[in-house]
């Protein structure tokens, strides 16, 4: 009876976890957060009150519940969900006043989505595994950990995602007034290498965040990555979100095809889940960190790439900060460089699956889902592209301004303790007037 009630539960609550790494099991079911075990096995007792049937305890509820429906987890009240599934749960649920056909075409509509769903997660999977077994076979099976090698003939799998971005100072026992203000903040974008099973955070303080989160600040990292950080492969393959204004958008496949026309790689492909269902790998590395930086007090950058370096005890996490003195992030206008030289793709946002290889100069591959054929578009224009090796205008950020300084000196330092004194430090400029 147990078993009956959960899984009559789910079907009318339940929603599927949208996007699943390539560790995690496929099948598993998210249940309302505004209600715990605690709550659904009330609602299980009430059920069988109105039956008369007998009750297990909650212990023996709770047993039976881990036993026979592994699957069904309650979700956290932060847990992202599918819009498309929520509507689809929805207009299920409330199908009770229609007739059996438009139930079954419901459904259907639901299960086509489900199976876009699976066939794109399917795909990141196949990738994630057949990307790491030829890497592991190109890499030195005598390397001392942490050494980087060199795989040139192995296609290499990279995902990359913003995070949310996190403030600092930060103390594990906060002041209250603290909550009231804004602290400095810093940006994290993730690039992780799922062949070797590393990430490089690429920590961008404040002051360089003028630059913004769109396509210019992520071809420029990914463009520092390949330049400094990557393993010199000639084919790679690339995971995304689907968030058109920083990844999905021309100026990033643009940025592919520039690589591939100029010889830095020989091959890459661009990949994105089905919108709503787009955890993967850098969220399990972000999820680490945050982990770590929930629990540890920061008053300065340099805590905060410790906090990095320390969330993971085998070094799979490597914080690099923007503005490394030896190693520092170069932004360019990618946006403008490319444009003159790119067509745009048209309807690009409906296609997942974008390659482009250096066989075929110009030439953009392009799939809705891993399941389609791919059809053939021409983005370069006629004429214009010409290798002569001038890099992109440099876009230099604008520092903190003469308000923010103030405000972090006059609102969060005193809240700090003396350790933070280069994180809020004076100003050199008057003092802005109201």
């Amino acid at each position: 009876m147990v078993k009956t009630f959960l899984e009559n539960y789910s079907s009318q609550n339940g929603m599927p976890l949208p996007g699943r790494t390539p560790q995690a099991n496929e099948k598993c079911i998210l249940l309302p957060s505004d209600k715990n075990k605690s709550d659904i096995y009330e609602l299980y007792c009430g059920a069988l009150d109105r039956t008369g049937q007998k009750q297990v305890g909650p212990s023996t509820f709770r047993k039976i519940w881990l036993e026979q429906c592994p699957y069904l987890l309650v979700m956290k009240p932060a847990t992202d969900l599918c819009l498309k599934c929520q509507k689809h749960v929805e207009n299920i649920t409330k199908s009770g006043n229609i007739t059996e056909e438009e139930k079954q075409i419901k459904l259907e509509n639901y299960q086509k989505h489900l199976e876009k769903v699976k066939c794109q997660g399917d795909h990141y999977r196949e990738q994630y595994e057949r990307t790491k077994l030829e890497f592991d076979q190109f890499s030195d099976a005598n390397k001392k950990r942490g050494q980087r090698s060199k795989a040139t003939d192995a296609t290499v799998h990279y995902s990359f995602d913003y995070s949310q971005q996190v403030f600092y100072p930060q103390q594990a026992q906060a002041v209250g007034p603290m909550y009231f203000k804004t602290p400095r903040k810093c940006q994290c974008f993730g690039v992780c290498c799922e062949s070797s099973g590393t990430q490089i955070f690429y920590l961008v303080d404040e002051a360089f965040q003028s630059v913004g989160k769109g396509a210019n600040s992520v071809t420029s990292m990914l463009h520092h990555h390949f330049s400094h950080l990557g393993y010199g492969e000639r084919n790679v393959v690339l995971h995304m979100d689907n968030c058109s204004g920083q990844n999905k958008n021309n100026a990033v496949i643009g940025y592919g095809m520039w690589r591939v026309l100029t010889g830095l790689h020989d091959s890459i492909e661009f990949s994105t889940m089905e919108a709503g269902h787009t955890k993967f790998s850098p969220d399990w590395h972000f999820g680490m960190w945050k982990v770590r930086w929930r629990n540890t007090t920061v008053n300065t950058l340099e805590d905060v790439v410790e906090t990095v370096r320390l969330s993971s005890r085998n070094g799979h996490n490597i914080p690099h900060l923007v503005q490394d003195p030896e190693n520092p992030v170069q932004f360019y206008n990618w946006t403008e460089f490319l444009k003159p030289v790119f067509k745009p793709i048209p309807n690009l946002l409906s296609y997942h699956h974008l390659r482009m290889t250096s066989d075929k100069p110009g030439i953009v591959y392009v799939r809705r889902y891993a399941s389609d054929a791919e059809e053939a578009v021409k983005i370069l224009k006629k004429d214009s592209f010409v290798l002569n090796g001038m890099p992109p205008p440099q876009l230099e950020p604008l520092g903190l301004s003469a308000e923010r300084q103030w405000y972090l000196h006059d609102e969060i330092a005193p809240l700090c303790n003396s350790l933070c004194a280069s994180t809020c430090p004076r100003s050199d400029v008057p003092k802005p007037t109201k």
